[in-house]
């Protein structure tokens, strides 16, 4: 299996590789796009973003629906909406602006996610969405009396946690006890409240129990649970499926020793498998599709920050830089991971050198929390030299605490048709009082 640095090279390549000893991504020196937009700053290609999905719809021969909460920037959201057979998942309001602004249609939006609020509710109702998928028999009732009230009917997704648990995750959701979805003993009831109200219209179901997952055959096992559900759910209802959202979770492998989710072994199993269910009556026009963000999403981001200052104490060399834990939650290993490992990272100023030494790789909060990595394989670092942190277009900005130490927010930059487009300014210090008001003392 590659090393880090083999990982994060082969990223690079991806890129666009090198020239003059540094990182060109799209014939761009890296330098270059720094001064356009300052640091720290993350950068996606657009490329890559598109061809990920394009391998994923071909791959599986279903519907693509982009979980935006891995990357709501709103230029990456118009890139997917303008794919064919690409949708969205939200998990709030603001998920909703951002898909609807993007370009998806209402009918190509589900809404997932505990606690949504009478006003979420409310919103997808007005916007006329494909499928609320409802996590508790309450929420159906509220939903239910929110369509009235506006005098709209309106789609529903049962979020099912099923009995069984999805093996071979390093997350999971669903088949144990917790806040996601009705239990699957509770399905026949579900169904039935569903149908006793006009407003609702019943579109399937939905499963999501678990991410991070890297073995087919449970995966595939999993995918037949749901099917096996869906049916019982139609069967219930006494009428075909519109909607089986069979979630997704497809592994990234951030760390070493990690291989990458091989999508095409995946996609044949899977289609083999559906095939062998679709001459069932129940699901003559039911829509399949998986909810994917960090699948599609991770590999076509860099975070970038520069070098502040290079120190020695105690015969081990501290590389700080002007971005951390504050832009980069993930990254640094502060999202509720046990056992922190660093994710792949290049001096993108001089990778072309081996690496000399192992060096601590720190941001600026006063914390000893944001470490990038204390035994990282890095290219000789000097102050000024930008570092490149890989695999960081998904879960990077969107799950960062932005507002500790009230440093900066990050630039965003996407790289498309052969032009750096800057999507997000650097903050500045002053912003930190945007909204704020001041006592009339």
């Amino acid at each position: 299996m590659l090393t880090q640095i083999d990982k994060a090279r082969s990223l690079a390549e991806r890129f666009g590789g090198w020239r003059d000893g540094e990182f060109c991504p799209a014939g761009m020196h890296i330098s270059r796009i720094a001064e356009k937009c300052g640091t720290p700053f993350y950068l996606y290609h657009g490329g890559m973003i598109v061809d990920r999905v394009r391998r994923v719809r071909d791959a599986l021969g279903v519907e693509v629906s982009y979980s935006v909460k891995a990357n709501p920037n709103l230029a990456v959201c118009q890139l997917i909406a303008r794919e064919r057979q690409a949708g969205a998942e939200v998990a709030s309001s603001g998920e909703l602006v951002v898909a609807r602004t993007a370009g998806f249609t209402p009918e190509d939006i589900v809404f997932a996610g505990p606690g949504k609020t009478d006003d979420e509710l409310g919103r997808a109702v007005q916007e006329g969405i494909f499928a609320v998928n409802v996590e508790s028999l309450n929420e159906i009732d509220r939903l239910a009396s929110i369509a009235k009230r506006k005098d709209r009917r309106t789609g529903v997704g049962l979020r099912i946690n099923p009995a069984a648990q999805l093996m071979g995750s390093q997350m999971r959701m669903g088949g144990t006890v917790g806040q996601f979805g009705i239990d699957q003993s509770d399905l026949a009831d579900a169904v039935r409240r569903t149908l006793s109200y006009p407003q609702l219209v019943l579109r399937g179901i939905h499963v999501y129990t678990a991410t991070q997952v890297f073995e087919v055959e449970p995966l595939l096992e999993h995918c037949r649970n749901i099917l096996e559900i869906g049916l019982e759910a139609a069967d219930e209802a006494g009428q075909p499926l519109q909607m089986i959202d069979f979630g997704g979770g497809f592994g990234v492998p951030y760390f070493e020793k990690m291989a990458e989710f091989n999508l095409e072994r995946f996609g044949e199993g899977f289609q083999r498998l559906l095939e062998s269910y679709r001459s069932d009556p129940h699901l003559d026009d039911c829509r399949f599709l998986f909810e994917l963000g960090r699948y599609l999403m991770a590999d076509a981001g860099i975070y970038v920050t520069r070098v502040v200052e290079v120190k020695q104490m105690r015969g081990k060399t501290f590389v700080v830089t002007d971005g951390g834990m504050n832009h980069h939650l993930t990254a640094t290993g502060n999202m509720g991971q046990v056992f922190r490992k660093s994710y792949p990272l290049l001096n993108l100023s001089s990778a072309l050198r081996e690496p000399e030494e192992s060096v601590a790789v720190a941001g600026p909060c006063c914390t000893p929390l944001d470490m990038f990595g204390t035994n990282i394989s890095l290219s000789e670092p000097k102050v000024g030299d930008l570092l490149g942190v890989f695999y960081s277009g998904a879960y990077g900005y969107s799950a960062s605490n932005l507002g500790f130490l009230s440093h900066p927010t990050p630039a965003e930059a996407l790289l498309w048709q052969d032009e750096v487009h800057l999507l997000r300014p650097l903050g500045k210090p002053e912003d930190v009082l945007e909204g704020q008001d001041a006592l009339l003392l």
